[in-house]
């Protein structure tokens, strides 16, 4: 299916014989992912590269950074050649989060301190300032793998070109502040631009560095789009669907950052006028605390939001899968499937129930 010339795999007694290639098991390809990351981050010494290890170490699920690896697979191009730019997924992700961190006012992360909160904020800022120049080396580290230099600055491209999307949608999200009578095509655009690009630009730099054609890449960038926004509707959900919240900040940070979310959006249209006015005033007032996280979740749930924000879910869940069929089945689109499905089975999980 992949046109272009095939990446050229090690020579014989590299370390990257030791790494699995296309078909490979893919626990074996997350294990190999977490030792380039630990790699990554244990050279340094000093502040910083302390820093950089409380916010990137323990890692979380990896989804970013593995969905280099399967879409590297889907295209047939084997996993080690592309383990930097996976890795540098990662580091690009975890400083939006550090910066995400200090915008929100959020101490905690992962049920630990966030790092403005541990080490200040403006060594937080140059800490995650340094995780968005970083991934820039580490795409050019595949060069050295054997992938042509042609397909590394397509990537270097795709990097840049995620993370300047993903600035332009949290300005968006900004500008949304205390808004909650905004259209779902405007939250969508939103959340396309904001969650999206780490997403499906995670595709198109596996895609681009396992030289797979225009098409493959286009389907990649589809899926990773659709992919993003359900998982944004995912996230969205988390504070009005379990106990205790799982996701990786506080429960009531979008709330007392006069955020609306999906929920929120859709209650908002569905409301009658006293729920309304409620909905209005805690969004203004940007409340933080337990009392006024459950007034906004009884209001949600009262509406029905969440089983509409499930739906949106469902469909960019179903718009993944359309993406996918351009592909033969195999190692990578199994796999690309299954995260997609994923999202849809944590989120048709009832109230009380907590997501891993």
């Amino acid at each position: 299916m992949t046109t272009g010339d095939h990446i050229a795999h090690s020579p014989p007694g590299h370390p990257a014989q030791t790494h699995p290639e296309r078909g490979g098991d893919r626990r074996e390809a997350r294990v190999a992912l977490l030792a380039e990351l630990d790699a990554c981050l244990t050279h340094g010494s000093g502040e910083l590269a302390a820093l950089h290890r409380h916010a990137v170490l323990p890692a979380g699920k990896l989804l970013r950074p593995l969905l280099v690896v399967d879409a590297a697979l889907a295209t047939g191009g084997p996993v080690h050649p592309v383990l930097p730019a996976a890795v540098a997924m990662e580091l690009l992700h975890v400083g939006s989060l550090i910066h995400d961190d200090i915008i929100d006012g959020d101490i905690e992360r992962r049920g630990r301190d966030s790092v403005h909160h541990r080490f200040g904020t403006h060594r937080a800022i140059l800490g995650g300032d340094a995780l968005f120049f970083r991934p820039f080396a580490l795409v050019t580290q595949c060069r050295e793998r054997g992938v042509p230099d042609e397909r590394v600055v397509r990537a270097g491209r795709a990097l840049a070109e995620a993370g300047e999307e993903l600035c332009r949608g949290a300005m968006l999200e900004l500008d949304q502040a205390g808004v909650p009578e905004l259209s779902l095509e405007a939250y969508l655009r939103m959340a396309g631009l904001k969650t999206s690009p780490l997403f499906s630009g995670a595709c198109r730099i596996g895609a681009i560095l396992s030289g797979a054609d225009r098409g493959e890449v286009a389907a990649l960038d589809r899926y990773g789009h659709a992919l993003g926004i359900a998982f944004q509707a995912r996230d969205d959900l988390l504070p009005y669907d379990t106990e205790p919240p799982a996701s990786g900040k506080p429960a009531d940070s979008d709330l007392g950052n006069r955020r609306p979310t999906l929920p929120v959006i859709l209650a908002h249209q569905r409301a009658a006028p006293d729920d309304r006015t409620l909905i209005e005033k805690l969004l203004a007032d940007g409340a933080r605390g337990a009392d006024a996280q459950a007034r906004m979740a009884e209001v949600v749930r009262r509406t029905g939001a969440p089983e509409a924000a499930r739906e949106v879910l469902d469909e960019h869940v179903r718009r993944c899968h359309r993406a996918l069929t351009v592909f033969d089945p195999g190692p990578g689109v199994a796999e690309m499937a299954a995260m997609a499905n994923r999202l849809r089975r944590q989120a048709s999980r009832p109230a009380g129930s907590v997501l891993r």
